[in-house]
């Protein structure tokens, strides 16, 4: 291959992975305001029951054990819709 055509395919492969990136993580976003019904910033585990998986690993990602996931411990889930 050529190196122009090799620089462009890496261009491209990068292009298409912050897009990923990106949307993934305004669909978390969006995910977590949803799930934050009262809008307080924190996912309570009644809050969580709406969301099966969320639920099934509420107590995992609730890191600090406080009873609530934080938007910094949602994000390691990594949910999507």
């Amino acid at each position: 291959m050529s190196t122009k055509r090799n620089i462009f395919l890496s261009i491209a492969a990068l292009a298409f992975t912050l897009a990923l990136t990106s949307t993934s993580v305004f669909s978390n976003e969006d995910l977590f305001k949803t799930l934050d019904s009262d809008a307080d910033g924190m996912i309570s585990k009644t809050e969580a029951g709406s969301h099966e998986v969320l639920n099934e690993l509420f107590d995992s990602l609730d890191s600090n054990a406080d009873g609530f996931i934080s938007p910094d411990e949602f994000l390691v889930a990594n949910l999507d819709k």
